[in-house]
């Protein structure tokens, strides 16, 4: 399978809301006491707004000439302020491939132009965040050589799903 990666364009816009929806599903599964089933943020117009956006940028994979993946990035410039450091980094916001296209190596794919896009831009790393409950995508970022960097505690005081 032959998978082209490369800027989204405006008529990306519906395939990225599908996509998006997707990504939706496996956190409102995950933590339905945080996300919204069915998450409805998303339109064309929205996803027209992310593709536009100049503080980073959208990627998508193509297999067969069809959109069958995402990649949401910004890009952060950090001056020192006494505590950190100055630092820039490629700071993954989404990442996402069709569930008919998994396992087909569309992720690594993606992940490697951002690695790439991240090296022209001078950005000393590449980061993300992967939900505890998301193993499956904690096992592709570990494979694309992702280490942890933190981890956030929480302590739930209500009942999941009692939430209105």
């Amino acid at each position: 399978m032959e998978i082209k990666i490369r800027k989204a364009c405006e008529s990306d816009a519906d395939a990225l809301v599908t996509l998006l929806a997707q990504v939706g599903r496996t956190h409102s599964e995950g933590r339905p006491d945080i996300y919204c089933s069915p998450l409805s943020k998303h339109t064309n117009e929205s996803a027209k707004k992310l593709i536009a956006d100049r503080s980073g940028g959208v990627i998508v994979a193509e297999t067969n000439g069809k959109v069958c993946g995402e990649l949401i990035y910004k890009i952060f410039d950090r001056a020192c302020d006494g505590f950190l450091k100055a630092r820039k980094w490629l700071y993954i916001d989404d990442l996402c491939v069709d569930e008919s296209a998994r396992g087909k190596g569309v992720a690594s794919a993606l992940i490697s132009e951002a690695e790439s896009i991240a090296r022209r831009e001078n950005c000393g790393s590449v980061e993300l965040n992967c939900w505890a409950f998301n193993k499956t995508a904690a096992k592709v970022y570990e494979k694309a050589g992702f280490t942890p960097q933190k981890t956030e505690y929480e302590k739930i005081l209500t009942p999941r799903g009692n939430e209105d």
